[in-house]
């Protein structure tokens, strides 16, 4: 019997059962007449039983009609209940792991976290930084569900979404602080700024007396200004003590402009909460 039943033939006969009018019941639910007529009609053949009377006056429910009217109204609260889970469960909860370079976080990602978490209360973001490498493994390994990286990494089973482009920019201390040595200062042989920064040097010929890494932002910037040595940095980094004159931009060769984004392992849908926060940065970055 169940196979020969619909939502819409019951929805149907409720609507009868309410207006006990044939012809309401098809204004009321955007039908002609006819095709109320066949829901019940349809109806009946599958219970085998009359369901409503035709009296001058309108339509009463058969004893069948009554009985089938009870568990039309189960059907029609089960129904709801699954729409409303279903509803639940596109709505951004639970825990989400972020992991991104370090100097992403400090600079374009606190006030964008703040309103993510204030407008997405039942998330809970879990924010760690990494380097490349370490985050495109995460992924994969689904330890985290976005990385947030300096470039695509060309990986078969990630999905590379474009966020935003990095310009880079050759940092060192005002006149006056400083040895004169050379030393590179960059987050280590990890990061992709520190890779690029040497590939540039080498090719423009330039010979570096020492390198040092340091594993923040702030701490490589205040070793810069103290005149320690040079840096290549993103330029979002340094705006401010550039303006400042607390650094002093160099005219080194500079590499090719990085485009930063999202990456997610490719073929898994993403979970809402992931979705709506590579939403919520796109459009506060833009």
């Amino acid at each position: 019997m169940l196979d020969q039943w619909d939502g819409r033939s019951l929805r149907t006969f409720m609507t009868v059962m309410e207006e006990k009018n044939f012809s309401r019941a098809a204004d009321k639910l955007g039908y002609v007449q006819s095709t109320v007529t066949t829901h019940i009609a349809q109806l009946e053949k599958a219970s085998g039983k009359k369901l409503f009377d035709r009296l001058p006056r309108g339509v009463e429910p058969t004893e069948a009609g009554a009985a089938l009217a009870r568990f039309a109204r189960q059907f029609a609260a089960l129904s709801e209940a699954l729409e409303e889970d279903l509803l639940r469960t596109e709505q951004p909860r639970g825990v989400l792991k972020v992991r991104a370079l370090e100097a992403y976080c400090v600079t374009r990602l606190p006030e964008l976290l703040a309103s993510y978490a204030e407008h997405y209360p039942e998330v809970e973001l879990r924010l760690s930084t990494g380097f490349m490498e370490d985050m495109c493994g995460r992924v994969l390994e689904q330890k985290d569900d976005l990385g947030l990286v300096p470039r695509d990494p060309g990986h078969d089973g990630l999905e590379f979404v474009p966020l935003a482009i990095e310009e880079l920019v050759w940092v060192r201390a005002p006149e006056g602080k400083g040895g004169g040595k050379q030393v590179y200062i960059s987050y280590g042989n990890a990061c992709l700024y520190h890779e690029l920064g040497e590939s540039s040097l080498r090719e423009a010929g330039y010979a570096l007396h020492d390198r040092r890494s340091f594993p923040s932002v702030e701490l490589i910037k205040r070793m810069v200004q103290s005149g320690f040595g040079i840096s290549l940095l993103p330029k979002v980094n340094v705006e401010e003590e550039l303006r400042a004159g607390k650094l002093i931009a160099l005219d080194f060769p500079l590499p090719e402009p990085v485009h930063q984004g999202f990456i997610h392992l490719k073929g898994k849908q993403l979970r809402p909460a992931a979705a709506a926060f590579m939403d919520w940065v796109r459009a506060g970055l833009a």
